[in-house]
């Protein structure tokens, strides 16, 4: 999404989507969540960033077309904490879908 971002701003100029974005684009951008399917990689990951908060990306694998290994393995070379880390495979979703904290 980060490469877009021109495209979606210039999209939301003219004053009929204004009025529909009342709060602006980028508030509205970073109420999406985002996966890390094809951006498990410092360059991608770091214009993901930013533009969305932490809390807004959450793991993805984009199986069959990658081994599940691969976005964990690209995530480590990203430089988040630990907590970071665990926030983006597995506590982000939490918030998300609540009862699978018991599983």
């Amino acid at each position: 999404m980060p490469f877009l971002i021109e495209r979606f701003q210039e999209a939301a100029n003219p004053p009929e989507m204004a009025k529909r974005l009342p709060n602006g684009l980028l508030y509205e951008i970073q109420r999406f969540y985002y996966d890390t399917a094809q951006v498990s990689n410092p360059v991608t990951m770091a214009g993901l960033l930013k533009i969305v908060p932490l809390s807004q990306v959450l793991f993805g694998n984009d199986f069959p077309y990658r081994r599940s290994d691969e976005p964990l393995t690209g995530l480590r070379k990203c430089g988040f904490s630990t907590e970071d880390q665990k926030a983006i495979e597995r506590e982000n979703a939490l918030r998300l879908v609540p009862r699978l904290k018991k599983a």
